[in-house]
């Protein structure tokens, strides 16, 4: 067992001193992790965002999400709320899935009836899951003004690779018919 340098004051009492002593983990956080990485979403440990986006009022949030995108929306939720209610907002909060393309037409860019907007968004990171989109919805509904309405939304899985793999398959058949001749011995 390594020893720990105590971080109590030299004033401390033997209660204080005893349980220190006890500790098992010991300020482990403060020891592997500089607490000025506590708050960056870009350096602070894995197993600390949750608590991190609950901090900084993440709206939308799932674990099962990639590390990547639960720090991209814990960076972007600052700025969500400082504009919440814009198209700005809208937009910041779905690029923080990672999304390449986020489009958003307002209802008299197309004609449309008054207060509805469309979303369009392209795709081209991997991993994404349909079971994703709910909670996109969810991002949008938390960022968008409160008198607009989503009318529809667009999902588009691109793939831009440089050697893009296409599968194919060919099913045929022929039917044959084999007739024997049977020849019995009597």
């Amino acid at each position: 067992m390594t020893e720990h340098k105590s971080i109590l004051p030299p004033n401390s009492t033997s209660l204080l001193k005893d349980f220190e002593a006890a500790s098992d983990t010991r300020f482990s956080i403060l020891q592997d992790n500089p607490l000025r990485w506590l708050n960056n979403p870009d350096h602070c440990p894995e197993y600390i965002l949750p608590w991190l986006g609950w901090a900084l009022s993440v709206d939308v949030w799932n674990e099962n999400w990639a590390v990547s995108i639960r720090r991209n929306v814990i960076k972007a939720s600052v700025g969500i709320h400082r504009n919440k209610g814009t198209i700005g907002a809208l937009k910041q909060a779905l690029e923080a899935f990672r999304f390449d393309n986020v489009k958003v037409e307002e209802w008299f860019q197309y004609g449309g009836d008054p207060y509805m907007f469309k979303v369009f968004i392209e795709i081209v990171t991997e991993g994404f899951d349909i079971n994703d989109l709910t909670e996109v919805y969810i991002a949008i509904n938390q960022a968008k003004n409160a008198r607009s309405h989503l009318e529809s939304l667009r999902a588009v899985l691109c793939n831009n690779s440089q050697v893009p793999y296409i599968g194919s398959g060919l099913i045929c058949g022929e039917i044959v018919t084999i007739h024997s001749k049977i020849e019995y011995d009597i």
